[in-house]
């Protein structure tokens, strides 16, 4: 019978979540304050992530990163 090689020791290293914000380009929060502030302007109300994600054609995450920056 054939015995498999012991697997090699793995070495895990930790890093702390420090809450740093994705950064995003300067011009993509641009374009979300803009859409943000006409939307709030237009409606009277702040703009959700999912609408600004509409609005700008971005994944949901990113458009809830901008907010977030904003």
């Amino acid at each position: 019978m054939i015995e498999a090689p012991a697997p090699a020791p793995v070495s895990v290293t930790k890093t702390a979540v420090t809450g740093s914000r994705t950064s995003l380009p300067a011009a993509l929060l641009d374009a979300a304050r803009h859409i943000a502030d006409s939307h709030n302007a237009e409606h009277g109300a702040p703009i959700t992530a999912a609408q600004l994600a509409m609005r700008m054609g971005v994944a949901l995450p990113v458009a809830t990163a901008a907010l977030a920056q904003l």
